[in-house]
């Protein structure tokens, strides 16, 4: 009886060592999983982002927005709005920055923009698909250029700028950072209004865990094509769009933790000294959720002259 009971604690603490062990593993392959899923949506945001921003000012054979006429009549609806054309089809701002603030013309997905994030547009003709150039779309917003000129239409018919003129679609793509996302509403996501294939702008969501998006601005203040000073989208410089040429992207990027107990009380310091850090156990950002921050300089494929 003795021998057995020996045998009986002896095989209980084995038993206690391995179920202490599985316990440590499953936590460790939680943590690890979460990180996974944070660096895979981070990387995802700015892979989304980085063609836009690359490709602002390019509007095909005329770089020069000047040269390009948008005749009136042509309208572009929105959700809360019937006609935001003026502001759609402002191609002299191939970059807008807001600044903490949501101020697009367009009602935000539930009317749930975060306020202390901010909002970047980006406007430029399409590449061309495969090197096939696309053909006259009746209510699709395009863009047919030449060295000398160019024409934004619409009507399916275009307008011939002569014989060494090239046919584009219009892009206009506006971030920014919701409330609540399409998947799961106590989270927020990293959403963008862009233009459909029907003139109107439309809203998707790009990937849901984005808790704050900033965004800075690179100013050529000498002509040289280098950056001198990143500074706020609010900053007198950025008046001058010929002196943006690089965009320096900031995003918090977050995700339910699983493990048990988690609890993050970190601060994350802004590249935007208005808004300061921004501290998790807040409101906004449950202590609940694993973060990471990342931030990536990106520059213009066509710089402004």
């Amino acid at each position: 009886l003795i021998e057995l009971m020996v045998a009986m604690s002896i095989g209980l603490f084995l038993i206690g060592g391995a179920l202490y062990m599985y316990s440590q593993s499953k936590n460790t392959y939680r943590a690890s999983d979460s990180l996974a899923r944070l660096q895979e949506s981070a990387r995802f945001a700015l892979d989304t982002i980085e063609p836009d921003i690359r490709l602002a000012r390019y509007w095909g054979r005329n770089a020069e927005p000047a040269l390009i006429n948008v005749p009136a009549g042509i309208t572009v609806p929105c959700s809360g709005s019937p006609d935001v054309a003026a502001w759609a089809l402002n191609i002299g701002a191939a970059i807008e920055l807001s600044d903490d603030d949501y101020d697009l013309p367009c009602s935000a997905f539930s009317n749930s923009p975060r306020i202390g994030s901010d909002v970047l547009t980006l406007r430029h003709a399409e590449p061309w698909s495969g090197g096939i150039e696309p053909g006259p779309e009746a209510g699709r917003l395009q863009v047919q250029t030449s060295l000398a000129e160019g024409w934004i239409f619409n009507d399916g018919t275009a307008p011939g700028v002569g014989a060494d003129s090239a046919t584009h679609n219009v892009v206009l793509s506006a971030y920014y950072v919701n409330e609540r996302s399409s998947f799961d509403t106590s989270q927020p996501s990293l959403r963008r209004l862009t233009l459909r294939a029907n003139g109107s702008l439309g809203e998707d969501e790009v990937i849901p865990g984005v808790e704050n998006l900033q965004v800075q601005l690179g100013i050529d203040t000498n002509g040289d094509g280098g950056v001198d000073r990143y500074v706020d989208g609010d900053d007198p410089l950025v008046t001058d769009e010929a002196a943006i040429v690089a965009v320096r992207l900031w995003m918090l990027v977050g995700t339910p933790a699983d493990d048990q107990g988690w609890s993050d009380t970190a601060s994350y310091p802004t590249p935007d000294a208005d808004l300061g850090d921004l501290v998790a156990g807040s409101a906004d950002y449950p202590a609940s959720m694993r973060r990471m921050q990342i931030s990536k300089t990106i520059y213009l494929n066509n710089q402004g002259s």
